[in-house]
């Protein structure tokens, strides 16, 4: 039997496109959108590189990292500026918007 993982599952998609950014600047914008139900929350970061590290804050405190590198992500909890626990996101869903 398997232990059950403590951390909060977070969801994370790929989004790429946007029209009013697109007629702004002509270039077609990409997102990471982490979401999690447990922690009612959604963050949506702009990706600028293929390679990607960065916080995710819950009441302006920075409760996980994340390390994104286009073939996976990983994430990384806090507890009192302590690491607490690592996980990788299984699953990444593509986002197509015109």
């Amino acid at each position: 039997m398997e232990n059950k993982s403590t951390h909060p599952e977070i969801t994370l998609k790929l989004q790429s496109g946007g029209m009013i950014e697109f007629e702004k600047t002509g270039i077609l914008p990409n997102y990471l959108v982490f979401n999690s139900r447990e922690l009612l929350r959604t963050w949506r970061l702009k990706l600028k590189e293929d390679t990607q590290n960065g916080v995710l804050k819950v009441n302006g405190q920075v409760a996980f990292y994340y390390f994104f590198d286009g073939l996976g992500c990983k994430i990384q909890s806090l507890k009192d500026g302590t690491i607490t626990e690592e996980w990788e996101i299984e699953e990444i869903l593509m986002e197509l918007r015109d």
